[in-house]
């Protein structure tokens, strides 16, 4: 097994095709199938069933992809440390909306000057997104919320956040004495999308103490939600550090909810196996200085 079989069976698996895996690599497509037949001869296995032209890994060939994965970007960051005096620091982030909106730029600008021939490329994204491009080794680090104890993640904590759940000014709850969770799920909701942090948090949140909630909207945008709310479309759930400044403004105001508390912390995500080039670690050090 060389690493040029591990590269063409990951480019099969992630295409599910031997004929656009060979055009990808600018390889023929027997040229692929002979590769994929020669890893199963020599394991001795069924890397993946073919049914009606399609592939389909077998559970055998999700370990490898796993493997495979983690090897070739092993072996990647060998050569690029390797290489380091002499190219450019390359870094891939992954970043969830609180960090890529608020502290991402900050943590760059600082990295720029450590290493201002850098090369970094950013995505923003909600955390379901984000991990799974982790685990695929899309990405060299995240910079996400807590995750619950994921087994092939390292999470480095860094920074304490917070939800809230802001109105305009004027809005009619502000005149009770006392805001209850059961009030906030009797109101118009205006929610980021499933699979966020924030929404998932605060979906939990009020799940824990009795309350199904039904958004009146839906957005991928905290700014579409933040200007819904600012017209009095209804009340909106959203990390603290995207609101500040329109709580400081007097345009939005935050609603006090008794007994819902919607603390967490951001984290520097990434696999448990990752090689960690200089790059990496010079990141990670700025986060936690930041």
């Amino acid at each position: 097994m060389t690493i040029r079989h591990l590269k063409i069976f990951v480019t099969v698996y992630d295409e599910r095709s031997m004929t656009v895996a060979g055009r990808k690599l600018f390889i023929s497509q027997p040229t692929v199938s002979q590769a994929i037949h020669e890893l199963e001869s020599m394991y001795k296995v069924v890397l993946f069933e073919r049914l009606s032209r399609k592939l389909y890994p077998t559970s055998t060939g999700e370990k490898l992809y796993q493997y495979a994965n983690h090897i070739i970007k092993l072996i990647d960051g060998m050569e690029e440390s390797l290489r380091e005096d002499s190219i450019k620091k390359k870094l891939f982030i992954g970043a969830n909306y609180t960090a890529g909106t608020v502290l991402i730029n900050t943590c760059i600008e600082q990295f720029k000057i450590l290493n201002p021939s850098s090369e970094i490329k950013v995505v923003v994204n909600k955390s379901s997104v984000i991990t799974n491009m982790l685990r695929k080794n899309e990405l060299d680090l995240a910079v996400i919320e807590e995750l619950d104890n994921p087994s092939d993640l390292i999470q480095d904590i860094f920074y304490d956040d917070k939800i809230v759940i802001v109105a305009d000014p004027e809005y009619h709850l502000f005149e009770k004495k006392v805001i209850t969770a059961n009030d906030i799920a009797n109101e118009p909701l205006l929610l980021r999308e499933k699979g966020t942090g924030v929404r998932d948090l605060f979906e939990s949140k009020m799940s824990q103490l009795g309350l199904f909630i039904s958004p009146y909207w839906e957005s991928t945008s905290a700014v579409a939600l933040i200007n819904a709310t600012k017209n009095k479309f209804g009340i909106t759930v959203l990390p603290f550090q995207i609101v500040k400044e329109y709580i400081a403004s007097g345009e939005l105001k935050e609603l006090k909810v008794e007994g819902l508390e919607q603390n967490r912390k951001l984290a520097i995500v990434y696999h448990k196996n990752k090689f960690f080039t200089d790059a990496i670690q010079d990141f990670i050090r700025i986060c936690h200085q930041i």
